[in-house]
């Protein structure tokens, strides 16, 4: 069978999910736009567990030419050569080994192997050896111009009689070759596409030849985020030599945080990401189970807090000192900043300064500000410049100051302040150097990361979920270390342990608690296997019958430990090691033998599954886009026995409230949710640390009553699994596409109005006080009681005043609601009101102008109030219309700096306190004053024409007042007056959601 006939023959037996469907319409579209002669790069990122297998076989089908399938691990190869019997027909008399293969000997139409085959894995020590001794013999033969052979024999002779000064000089070269670098080098000199595959194994180089000759074109590389340094280069240069027409790479992690260098050689082999399902995608198409993210934060202990705030005790003294502003370091910020004086007397251009140093030259000015200082008009204000100064602002001030004013002093107090200077840095995290400051773990940070206090929060979690989830909890606390590492450093011999943090310090919390201890725990690491005392026995003889059902060599022997609370597991035979025993611990939590499993990150994160798990605890410090998503996929594979299965993902947090640096713990949180989805309240789901809580979006500082106020909202929230689960509303279609809102807060519970802008209130205040004007009437009826009195019978003076008496306490009550209603919806509104007033004026100035499109409407306009009580603000149309308008509204929200246009909003102010006077204001346009001044938003601003549509919009929806231009005279003393400034204490972020 030729291998152009394998379509369309192989065909995928089921129906493609949704998201599948999408990858390969996107590929199709791909296709088209390649130019003949160009190689065709299609890049894919799809969470764990999408079918990425069942695509990459679709896309081999489809391109019809051989392919090379390049996996991490055997375990992944074996998936793909499965995975290809869903892709033969019933009945067709073809053997799977026809079609694809993982052996080297005989290509097929699908070739699957391992990176390990085709090049050398970085663990080979002897073949890197080998390869940097020849690549220091090639530097030393270029250099100083004699033979290689003469080259070799230098580096021979000297690794024989002066091995200290070998594995010194050895040690440049593998270095350069894990990372790449020397193979990037070498490929860049050479030019020769031979010139790399030379130094492969032999058998490498045959087996690529076989494969080329076999007329290998296409190559698929799974689990692509692993090419990088090393790998990186030696594939592209593999795919070069073998003439590869179609490259496609598949991963759930691309390697966005690496270093620059390590994600440049990655984007040069794969390309740009071309299409990116994110996990919620795969939840609604039923092939993943749905989740919530959750985090339960907690104080340091009595110890600890101590250690950290001695840690900020000499930051903060330097601190006060500084804010004088008759001290030296304010005199040097101003020079700095404001007087920007060269070596030849002549100032330089604040752009200039800014465009070089943009973090210096906003902390400066921040400064300034608060130390009282003017800010003359030749700087141009921006968004960074507002707010209080954060600990990373005074580190690059005082680090300017210390370098380019204390370090080049001769005085003695200058050097001693210096010396004072660097060891508060110190305890902060930051070393300063002659180049700079720059950043480390701190023995502040391993505090944070492994307090002890995350004992206690594990502890109540768990109770937690046990209570909610009886029999069906399957937990995992999941640590980056068996113990801890934070004893390496002596400072914190009496601070930390060296179980803090770790995985013994959970399973031995876990076995002392009563409640958690009926959880039947097991630890598994790298190292060590331990299991509850309860379960110790059960375990044995379970692992006897496993082993031999699976025909593994494996005896099993135990010893108790911690005072027989646990028992250590060790293993002999030529079948045991940490995979058989990962495998098995795993088994038993499936069967609810065990309920929870205690490891570390490296062997419960990538390729760990366990689908009846259900609540996953993170105690890892790492932070990495690859490490948290690979460990957040372990907890959301789909469970037949839980056919409503809802994770929890728990992270837990350590703060330390009042510390300039007790917030890190809770920005590593910030960190690891940046780029991830999850289901909000509102059943939303959103990109960022506002799925866990909207409150995190604007949380400035925290207490302990907020704290267990938090911590009280997410037991709540962990209970509702059921509820949750609804909201994802799996198997509904989605679109797959990303849009942009704002989500902001304010001080203020109301905005007082300006009247002049009539409104539907205004309409109603007008009904209102018409219908009493008629109760108006029960002044004359008491006139008339008093004439009647005097002329006629009593009894009817009686009557015409009882009538008057009504009158009057019903035109009270109406006047008293009118007035009620006038305070409350004409002459103020609430955030709802505001942010409802400001998105439709911004909407109709964006149609108006032709930035949006003409066909929408204002019901696109989407406006809700949060649990927390922020407002969040979106414009459901396209993607780009979406982010144009977010910007724009987050834009107008700003303080005013170097806008071009501003427009005024205007409060009116009632003549007296009484109802009549709040009636009367907001009836008629009465005194207004300028509350604030808005930016109109640089896509309107652009020019005068735009900005004047804004500026008819503005005082259509929210206030009167003629728009200026800023960069003139008036412009700049508006900005002197109210740059900068936030009367309605506005917090708020650009937040992205999915659809």
């Amino acid at each position: 069978m030729g291998t152009s006939s394998y379509d369309p023959f192989l065909k995928f037996k089921y129906p493609f999910r949704i998201h599948q469907k999408m990858i390969l319409d996107r590929f199709s579209q791909e296709l088209q736009r390649k130019k003949p002669g160009e190689p065709l790069r299609f890049h894919v990122v799809a969470p764990p567990g999408s079918g990425k297998t069942i695509v990459g076989i679709e896309l081999a089908i489809r391109l019809r030419r051989p392919s090379l399938v390049i996996c991490p691990n055997t375990a992944i190869q074996g998936q793909w050569v499965k995975k290809l019997e869903m892709f033969i027909p019933e009945n067709s008399g073809v053997h799977p080994g026809e079609i694809v293969t993982s052996q080297t000997n005989q290509p097929r139409f699908i070739n699957v192997l391992t990176y390990q085959i085709l090049s050398i894995p970085e663990d080979a020590g002897e073949t890197i050896v080998e390869l940097a001794e020849g690549f220091w013999a090639r530097s030393i033969a270029e250099n100083q111009r004699i033979e290689l052979d003469e080259a070799r024999s230098r580096v021979m002779a000297m690794k024989t009689s002066n091995p200290a000064q070998y594995k010194k000089q050895l040690a440049k070269y593998t270095k350069g070759i894990r990372h790449g670098k020397l193979l990037k080098n070498q490929e860049g000199r050479t030019g020769d596409k031979d010139s790399l595959i030379s130094v492969l194994h032999p058998r490498t180089r045959e087996l690529l030849k076989r494969l080329r000759d076999f007329g290998v074109k296409t190559v698929i590389f799974d689990e692509c985020h692993h090419l990088q340094t090393y790998w990186a280069i030696v594939m592209k240069n593999i795919l070069e030599w073998m003439e590869i027409e179609n490259i496609i790479g598949l991963t759930a992690t691309p390697p966005l945080d690496e270093r620059p260098e390590i994600l440049q050689n990655y984007i040069n082999l794969l390309g740009p990401v071309d299409f990116e399902i994110p996990t919620p995608a795969v939840v609604k198409d039923g092939m993943l189970a749905p989740y919530q993210d959750m985090t339960c934060f907690c104080t340091p202990e009595h110890n600890e807090m101590e250690y950290l705030s001695n840690c900020h005790s000499k930051f903060r003294d330097l601190i006060e000192r500084f804010r004088d502003p008759n001290s030296d370091f304010c005199r040097w910020v101003v020079s700095r900043i404001i007087e920007r004086r060269m070596a030849d007397g002549t100032q330089r251009e604040w752009r200039k300064l800014f465009a070089a140093r943009p973090d210096f030259s906003a902390a400066g000015v921040k400064y300034l500000r608060k130390a009282g200082i003017r800010i003359p008009h030749d700087i141009t204000l921006t968004g960074e410049m507002a707010g209080e100064l954060t600990v990373e602002d005074w580190a690059m001030l005082i680090e300017d100051y210390a370098l380019n004013r204390l370090k080049l002093s001769g005085e003695e107090d200058h050097k001693a302040l210096y010396n004072a200077i660097r060891d508060a840095l110190y305890t902060l995290g930051f070393i300063l150097t002659e180049k700079g400051i720059r950043t480390y773990i701190s023995p502040l940070d391993r505090v944070l990361s492994y307090s002890r206090s995350k004992l206690r929060a594990v502890k109540d979690i768990l109770r937690h979920e046990m209570r909610i989830m009886g029999d069906r909890i399957r937990a995992a606390v999941v640590t980056d270390f068996e113990f801890s590492n934070a004893l390496s450093l002596s400072k914190l011999e009496n601070v930390l342990d060296e179980e803090c943090g770790g995985a013994i310090s959970v399973i031995k919390e876990l076995v002392t608690d009563e409640e958690l201890d009926r959880l039947n725990p097991v630890m598994v690491t790298g190292k060590s296997l331990l299991c509850d005392d309860d379960l110790a026995e059960t375990y044995l003889e379970q692992f006897r019958r496993w082993a031999v059902e699976h025909g593994y060599d494996i005896t099993l022997s135990m010893k108790p430990v911690f005072g027989g609370r646990l028992y250590e597991i060790d293993g002999s035979g030529k079948d045991w090691n940490t995979k058989s025993a990962v495998l098995f611990t795993t088994s038993l939590l499936e069967k609810g033998i065990t309920k929870c499993i205690v490891g570390t990150r490296g062997l419960l994160g990538e390729g760990w599954d366990a689908v009846s798990l259900n609540t996953l605890i993170d105690l890892c410090a790492a932070a990495t886009y690859a490490s948290v998503n690979q460990l957040r996929g372990r907890s959301i594979r789909k469970d037949d026995k839980q056919p409503r299965k809802l994770a929890n993902n728990w992270d837990v947090v350590c703060y330390a409230p009042g510390l300039e640096k007790g917030a890190n713990d809770l920005k590593r949180l910030y960190k690891k949710h940046m780029q991830f989805y999850s289901i909000c309240a509102d059943g939303r789901i959103q990109k960022g640390v506002n799925h866990v809580d909207p409150s995190l979006a604007f949380m400035d500082e925290m207490d302990l009553d907020a704290i267990n106020r938090f911590n009280e909202r997410m037991m709540a929230k962990s209970s509702e699994r059921n509820s949750r689960y609804d909201m994802w509303r799996i198997g509904e279609k989605f679109v797959n596409v990303e849009q942009d809102s704002v989500e902001f807060t304010m001080n203020q519970a109301a905005v007082p109005c300006d009247t002049g802008v009539y409104t539907l209130h205004t309409a109603k205040l007008r009904g209102r006080s018409a219908a009493n004007r008629f109760k108006g009437g029960a002044a004359i009826f008491a006139m008339l009681a008093a004439a009647i009195a005097a002329a006629s019978s009593i009894p009817v003076a009686i009557a015409c005043g009882a009538a008057s008496v009504l009158f009057l306490r019903s035109a009270a009550k109406g006047v008293g609601k009118a007035a009620e209603y006038s305070r409350e919806n004409v002459l103020s509104m609430d955030s709802l009101e505001f942010a409802r007033r400001c998105a439709f004026c911004l909407f109709h100035a964006l149609q108006g102008t032709g930035l949006i499109s003409r066909i929408l409407i204002e019901k696109n306009i989407n406006i809700s109030r949060r649990e927390d009580g922020s407002i969040r603000v979106f414009l459901d149309a396209s993607s780009e219309e979406s982010a144009l308008f977010a910007k724009s509204f987050d834009e107008l929200l700003s303080p005013i700096m170097n806008q071009r246009y501003a427009v005024p909003r205007y409060e009116t102010v009632p003549a007296g306190r009484g109802n009549f006077a709040a009636i009367s204001a907001g009836l008629k346009p009465a005194r207004s004053v300028i509350a604030s001044w808005h930016p109109v938003p640089d896509v309107l601003g652009a020019n005068k024409e735009k900005a004047e549509i804004f500026r008819i919009q503005w005082n259509r929806w929210v206030s009167r007042g003629d728009m200026v231009y800023l960069r003139r005279e008036q412009g700049e003393k508006i900005i002197e007056q109210y740059g900068m400034s936030n009367g309605l204490g506005i917090k708020k972020q650009v937040a992205n959601f999915w659809r």
